[in-house]
């Protein structure tokens, strides 16, 4: 008897001992995202433009479903597109939620084409429901990149002769968040997000005689809104419909200049603040969860409105313009219940996405549309690796512009922990 407690306690303490640790991995990989963000980013000419190319994607568990879920609530899914889906996790789990993700792009115009591959550590976070009705969530993740390199030649008046200019950029956007989720009554839950957005951004103009260098920084806080509501139909089907409000945040993009030269000469000088802003976001969604006959299927789909035309942006021949995106997905897991195989236990994602984008060119809106498929590997107390597939296409088509053909990989790896279960002694 005595041996048998004195194990049960020696079990425990290791299990608080795991528990730590995990925190400060979390902890260690939160405090280091930034600096692997900086060295691996977008490689879009587009994200020339204001604070870069804002980021659509989640790549968590539903990557591979077409990013889905405002109207998905799971007991073991970190949900960042609704604050309210976090109150679906079970009051005994204790969630670390990591994604990365790799892009192949092949870039074309009518002059040339070229090939990039980016890296990025997209997203870390810990989820854990505190009481009955409150769940919560803390997080780092990517919110804009930049990368580019281009040239361009200018005539020089008073000459036969032209001269080249190269422009690049790289950094980025993080944004540290607390999300929260609520179970005001029965099946219906709202949640809000708070969100530190920092991080800066250079930009490069040179020539054969002169470098500009122009730094931004960007610090702000923004606020996400979003409900929740589950009903069940016959123990069998469960329907459930969510909506998400994103304020309106203004933006102050501090920057300071450095110009050098040939002759060494250099002037530092800081310039007024440029005031930008993110436009209001509103999204729907819906799922159905299917669970009968121990297969378990979900289908969901979402849509998202962005309203970017007032945005007075004009930069040549690109502008601003409202953005819409639809998303579809299905997930399959054959026997969730009682699996007799490991097959039996895995997840199978099918999705699309039509991303009608905030920008327009020549005229023409930009658009991307992508096909996504995923598998998801269990492991121990319903942990989860998650693999996506997204391909796709942006640009404007036919039209003219840079068109841009991409297969985006992505990873996304949900550990489970079992925690606040007293002990049994006997």
């Amino acid at each position: 008897m005595i041996e048998q407690k004195s194990r049960k306690k020696e079990e425990h303490r290791i299990e608080k001992t795991k528990r730590t640790l995990l925190l400060l991995l979390a902890t260690a990989a939160i405090i280091a995202m930034p600096d692997l963000q900086a060295q691996n980013n977008t490689n879009s000419p587009f994200s020339i433009f204001g604070i870069g190319e804002i980021e659509m994607r989640d790549f968590g568990r539903t990557a591979g479903m077409g990013n889905v879920g405002i109207g998905i609530q799971s007991e073991n899914f970190l949900n960042r597109r609704n604050p309210a889906g976090l109150s679906g996790i079970d009051t005994l789990r204790f969630i670390l939620d990591v994604s990365a993700a790799v892009k192949f792009s092949e870039f074309s115009t009518t002059l040339y084409d070229r090939r990039t591959t980016n890296f990025n550590i997209k997203n870390i976070a810990v989820g854990v429901r505190l009481t009955k009705g409150w769940t919560s969530s803390v997080g780092l993740g990517s919110y804009s990149n930049v990368g580019y390199s281009l040239r361009e030649q200018q005539y020089i008046q008073g000459t036969d002769e032209y001269m080249n200019i190269n422009f690049r950029g790289n950094g980025g956007i993080n944004k540290f968040y607390w999300a929260n989720a609520y179970e005001l009554f029965r099946g219906f839950s709202a949640g809000i997000t708070a969100s530190y957005l920092f991080g800066n951004t250079t930009h490069f103009e040179e020539t054969e005689i002169l470098s500009i260098k122009t730094t931004h920084n960007v610090s702000e806080f923004k606020l996400d809104f979003g409900a929740q509501y589950s009903y069940w139909f016959e123990d069998h089907t469960r329907i459930t419909v969510g909506g998400t409000y994103v304020n309106k945040s203004d933006i102050a993009v501090q920057r300071s200049l450095n110009i050098s030269s040939v002759t060494a000469i250099e002037r530092n000088q800081r310039l007024p603040d440029l005031k930008s802003y993110v436009p209001e976001k509103y999204g729907a969604g819906l799922s159905i969860l299917r669970n009968k006959r121990d297969a378990e299927w979900i289908f969901a789909v979402d849509y998202q409105f962005q309203n970017w035309s007032i945005d007075p942006l004009r930069h040549k021949s690109l502008t601003y313009t409202d953005s819409h995106i639809y998303s579809a997905g299905l997930q399959l897991t054959p026997n969730k219940r009682r699996p007799e195989k490991y097959l039996h236990a895995m997840r199978f994602n099918l999705g699309a996405s039509i991303n009608k984008t905030y920008l327009k060119v020549n005229g023409f809106q930009m658009d991307d549309y992508s096909i996504s498929m995923g598998v998801g590997f269990p492991f121990r107390n319903s942990s989860f690796v998650n693999i996506a597939v997204n391909a796709g296409e942006s640009g404007t088509g036919e039209r003219g512009g840079i068109t841009e053909k991409y297969v985006l990989l992505s990873v996304n790896i949900s550990m489970i922990e079992r925690w606040f279960a007293k002990p049994q002694w006997d």
